[in-house]
């Protein structure tokens, strides 16, 4: 690689002596290269960003695969660590799809499914769903997508699951809202779960969401119930902008008849101001009766 990128961390007698990096350099320091230190760096907080500087500073793939060639046989492990997680977000972000067929490959073999419900793994599984072509995920997240319902209420996995829903495939976007519909009840109980579906009503085909805004207000007393929940205020309120007609009067009905409820909590009081916007329900009158 070319000498600029060659970034390495100050010599530890440099450093103790509070030494900056142009100063040591000056006095004949011999900084390491990075090349061939790669998996090492990208596991320390400053190495890590070290490395992600070099994949940006890069001049060719060429250079950035010379760099990730030396994270093959970590792509896992990497993907757990604190530090390398972003080192291997950088690469998938920065690389064509093709080079980093590496990572995909480790993640399954290392279950992808334990991976996306991982704090950190998660992160790598949205951005390998986000960058890669849908052909080369497809058997990723067909093991993903085996329990949506787990994966919807995890906390780290909901996420992964909305990323299939904003840059999945058709089939993959359609699975998961069958499966939504089918447990709404349990899902609109959670915050996660709410996120979810909050997500497919913004993400999923039209068909898909149309049924999945039926569902919702056939279930009684749910969209009443997720109006008060984390994340269950912007499903309800993209499910009002949704609605229309006779569905439209029999939702606002029910949330207007339990305004007081509402405007009693953070999230509830986000609904009751889109009501209120959209002249649903009267402010003066709400805030009298609260």
């Amino acid at each position: 690689l070319p000498p600029r990128l060659r970034r390495a961390a100050l010599p530890p007698v440099a450093a103790a002596a509070g030494v900056s990096t142009a100063e040591a350099a000056a006095d004949g320091e011999d900084c390491p290269a990075l090349v061939g230190n790669v998996w090492r760096r990208a596991q320390q907080a400053a190495g890590c960003r070290e490395v992600q500087n070099a994949l940006e500073d890069a001049e060719g793939d060429w250079e950035r695969e010379a760099l990730v060639a030396e994270l093959r046989g970590h792509a896992a492990e990497a993907a757990r660590c604190p530090h390398a997680n972003h080192v291997l977000q950088k690469a998938v972000e920065c690389l064509p799809p093709r080079a980093v067929q590496f990572v995909v490959d480790e993640l399954r073999r290392a279950s992808i499914v334990q991976m996306a419900k991982h704090k950190y793994g998660c992160r790598v599984v949205q951005r390998l769903i986000e960058h890669c072509y849908e052909e080369q995920v497809e058997p990723m997240l067909d093991e993903l997508l085996k329990d949506i319902g787990a994966l919807s209420r995890h906390p780290y996995g909901n996420y992964v699951v909305q990323v299939v829903l904003q840059h999945g495939g058709e089939a993959h976007r359609r699975k998961i809202a069958r499966s939504l519909r089918k447990e709404l009840r349990v899902l609109g109980a959670e915050p996660t779960g709410c996120a979810v579906i909050a997500a497919a009503l913004q993400y999923a085909d039209a068909d898909d969401q149309l049924q999945l805004t039926q569902a919702l207000v056939k279930e009684p007393g749910l969209v009443v119930f997720m109006a008060s929940v984390r994340h269950g205020d912007i499903a309800v309120t993209r499910l009002l902008s949704m609605l229309s007609g006779a569905e439209l009067d029999t939702a606002t009905s029910r949330l207007a008849g339990d305004l007081p409820s509402l405007r009693a909590t953070k999230y509830g009081r986000q609904v009751a101001s889109f009501l209120e916007g959209a002249g649903v329900v009267d402010k003066s009158a709400t805030v009298a009766g609260a």
